[in-house]
């Protein structure tokens, strides 16, 4: 089997997204890569205006890292699917 790599960019990352993408960047330090200079915070505006984060960039260089990708799409799916099915 060939080394799996890749490199993945999410836009409309919230903050408490984003810590979860941090905790699994740190458990993952030597296979998931993550830089959070390219990011560019963006704002909806309005009365209660929510901060969210744009060109969120990650890369893998192995199967474990893939792994840790895994678990960010996951864990932002399920976060998806309960906001959905809570309307």
């Amino acid at each position: 089997m060939q080394n799996i790599t890749g490199s993945m960019t999410l836009n409309g990352i919230t903050d408490p997204e984003l810590v979860k993408i941090l905790e699994i960047k740190i458990k993952h330090e030597k296979f998931f890569s993550f830089s959070p200079q390219a990011m560019q915070p963006q704002s909806t505006g309005g009365q209660n205006p929510e901060q969210f984060y744009n060109n969120v960039q990650f890369g893998w260089n192995n199967r474990t890292g893939l792994e840790a990708v895994n678990e960010v799409v996951s864990f932002l799916v399920r976060k998806e699917e309960k906001k959905v099915a809570t309307g």
